[in-house]
Parts: C-alpha cells; structure tokens; sequence
C-alpha cells in the first residue's frame, strides 16, 4: 500500500514538473491588421486541455473561434473594424488542473491618406501663403512637416504650423522654395505615409544697368557693349528695342540676349536702346543711352587757289562731326603762330560762318589758311594755299667784279605764297633803247651773273 501511494505521489510530481516546462504562445502573422483586412491568431498552449478566448475580459464569439486540436485553437478576425481592436487573451485548463493565460494585442488600422492635397504651389514672392494637408486616418493621426530631411518645428517665427496641421510661411522669398514633406503617422505605431508636395516662387523681373548714359566715338575700331543684369523667377526672356536709324546687321547677342554687342561704331546708332525682361508674372524695362560722338571733319570747295594781285579770293569750308563743331579760319603766318580771321567787315575774313574772303588779294595775302573744326569730340583742320604774284624786288644792290655782279636784295622778297623758282634780270647800256634780260635762278639773298657784256 506504501508502495503504491509513492509511485502516485511521484506520478503527480512527474506531471507537474511537466506542465511547468510547457509554454502558451500566440502566434500571428501582423500585430497591426490594415481596416476590412482578416487576421488569425493561433495559440498553442503546450499540453492538453480545454482553451477558450476572451477580448478585454470579455468571452469571444464562438462563431470567432475553431478549436485545433487538444492543445492548440484559432481566433479569427474577419473583416476588420476599428473596434476589433484590443487585447485577445487565450486561456487554458489543463487536465492537470491547472490554468493559464497569454495575451496579445491587436491594433487595428485605417492608413493614412491624402485626399485631394495639392502637391504643387506657385507663390508670388512677398506673399504670406498657407501649405495644406489634409489627412485622414484611425486612430489618431500626427501629422509633421520636414524640409531637406530635417524637421519643421511650430514656432511664432517667419514659418510656422497652423492648428489645422497647414504651414504658413509668411513674407515667402525665393529662398524658400524647394521640396517639402507632410508626413502622417498612427500614434504610437510605426505606421505612417509621407506626402512630398512642391513649392514654387516666383519673382517679378528687375533690370539693372550699370551705365544710364554710354559715351563712345564713332569708327570703324569702336566695338560698345550694352548690359543689363536680370532677374526674375521663371527666368525671365530678355528683348532689346533699338533706334530706328541703326543697322541691326552689326549686332550681336550672348547666349541670355543680357548683352547687345555693337561693332563698328557709327554716328546713327545714337538712341535709347531698352531692355525689357518679361516672364509669365510681369515684365520690367530699363533705358541705355548710347551718345555717339563722331570726330570733327573739315572739307574745302578748293585746296588750292591761283589769283592775280587785285582780284577777290572766296573759298568755303563744311565741318562735320557730333557734337557740331565749330568754324575758324586762321592764317598760318609761320609754323610758330596762326592769325584768326575775323567775321567783321576786314578785308581778310570770314562770311557766313564758313566762307573764308580776301579783297582786293595783294603778294602778302598768298600762303596757307587753315579751316579749323573744334569740338569736344577732338580738333581736325585742313590748308589751303592762296597762291599769287610775289613782290617787287626793293633795295637792289650791285657789286661788281672781275669777271661778274654781284646782286644783293637789301629786303626781303614776298613770294605770293609760293617758292620763287628765279629772276628776270634786264638791263642796257646808256646809249642803248634796248633792254636785254637773263633769267637768273634763285638762290636766296644773292644773285650772281658773270658777263662780259654788262658794264
């Protein structure tokens, strides 16, 4: 009898050596079941017994439950709602008698989403413009901003995070444009989505020049370039209206038309020359002025004018140039000093503002006059020879030698305006009516003549 009372009593010990080394688990596929989805939840209790399941304390529908096996049975969650949410609990007696439990939650879930969010905005700059996001989702939903990965924080400043989850960026400048990320979350799960919606701002164009006036002189070496630096969001087109005179056939453009480039030069090209830049927000506009100056000119209706002593002498003279030069007609006395001619009533002067007149021309008038343009722009000047008779030879004296005379002029010879080339000597003896002459040329002061005629 002892016997036998030992052997059960080391059958009982046996049994529940063996019951505390069994382990009751739950295994599922997903903690989080999606909203409408189904879900099954498989507990193994590690020994024989009677299993049943409850949802927070509450006993489970049986319509819920499929029993397995002695040791093992299924809960199903067809069609998930939100309310099937919580924490199921799987219970066993064992036929040992003893009794135990494990529970598992179960979180169910609608995701995240966006609706009809815009994902693309255009701002103007300067704006104060509010960023959408509507979020739908159960259970609660938080909702953050990010930009560039980091993210945006609600603050009272320039950017902040409205209560309706919006961004509001007040004063928007270019520099705030770019990629931004609204990003929705279920609470306390690692269950979200992220929406990334586009910012644009655009800038109305401006235009800067660096010079409002452009000063250059005309010719065939003078290449100008006009600039005009612009800004503006989109990029805006630049176009150049130009004078109606110039010859758009020397003009040449960079890449972004920022640059008019102008070669050779000429007096027409002178205008207003605007740069207009123009995109889908507005357009703005700024005026070069190109002030071409072109280097004076003077040309005569004669170069060069033979007049016998007595006569009238007029000659004329038109100047060119930007800005208009001025007129003067000077006499060139020597190579060290020039002598104005007068507009008066003289008679050496100037008529008209441009026609130079000599009465009345005697030997000393002949030589060069100069019509000289003057302006800012420079000074040009161009001779011309008055040619006439040269002077009477005066203060004649001889000296004779052996074999010749010797002439001297006492005085200096006016030459008319031109070289004297030589002299006519005449001369006769006292008993004689007739006069003999020799051309002598010219050698300066002196004049020889060896003969043995002259006496």
């Amino acid at each position: 009898m002892a016997e036998s009372m030992l052997i059960l009593r080391m059958c009982s010990i046996i049994s529940v050596l063996g019951f505390s080394e069994a382990k009751m688990e739950i295994i599922t596929s997903k903690a989080d079941v999606l909203l409408g989805e189904n879900a099954m939840l498989l507990c193994k209790a590690g020994g024989e017994g009677d299993i049943t399941w409850q949802k927070d304390g509450e006993d489970a529908e049986d319509d819920q439950v499929e029993k397995v096996d002695e040791t093992s049975s299924k809960l199903f969650i067809r069609n998930a709602k939100i309310e099937d949410a919580g924490r199921y609990t799987c219970l066993c007696e064992f036929d040992t008698g003893h009794r135990d439990y494990v529970s598992y939650a179960i979180f169910v879930y609608e995701p995240p989403s966006f609706g009809q969010t815009p994902t693309n905005h255009e701002f103007l700059e300067g704006q104060d413009v509010v960023i959408t996001c509507v979020v739908t989702g159960k259970p609660a939903v938080e909702v953050n901003w990010e930009r560039d990965h980091q993210k945006l924080h609600s603050d009272a400043g320039r950017i902040t995070r409205l209560k309706d989850n919006s961004l509001q960026i007040n004063n928007i400048s270019r520099k705030d444009r770019g990629s931004y990320t609204c990003e929705a979350k279920i609470k306390d799960r690692p269950i979200f989505k992220k929406l990334n919606i586009s910012i644009s701002v655009n800038v109305p164009p401006t235009v800067k020049i660096h010079e409002e006036v452009k000063k250059v002189m005309a010719g065939p070496e003078t290449n100008v370039s006009l600039s005009c630096l612009v800004e503006g969001v989109p990029q805006p087109n630049i176009i150049w209206t130009i004078p109606d005179s110039s010859d758009e056939s020397r003009y040449k453009y960079n890449s972004d038309k920022s640059e008019l480039i102008i070669s050779s030069v000429v007096r027409s090209d002178y205008g207003e020359y605007i740069c207009t830049a123009k995109n889908k927000i507005a357009e703005s506009s700024a005026m070069i002025m190109l002030d071409v100056s072109e280097h004076p000119v003077a040309v005569l209706s004669q170069e060069k004018m033979k007049v016998e002593p007595g006569q009238t002498l007029s000659v004329s003279c038109n100047v060119s140039g930007h800005p208009i030069p001025a007129l003067q007609w000077v006499r060139k006395i020597n190579n060290d000093h020039l002598l104005t001619v007068d507009t008066g009533g003289g008679r050496v002067r100037m008529e008209d503002g441009y026609v130079l007149v000599v009465d009345n021309v005697t030997s000393s008038d002949g030589g060069l006059y100069s019509c000289m343009a003057i302006s800012p722009a420079g000074n040009a000047s161009t001779d011309f020879s008055l040619q006439t008779w040269p002077g009477k030879a005066s203060q004649v004296s001889g000296t004779p030698g052996p074999t010749s005379v010797h002439f001297t002029l006492g005085a200096s010879l006016v030459d008319g305006g031109s070289p004297i080339t030589h002299f006519t000597l005449q001369w006769k003896t006292g008993r004689e009516n007739n006069w003999q002459e020799r051309v002598i040329q010219s050698t300066g002061k002196y004049l020889a003549l060896s003969d043995q005629s002259i006496s």
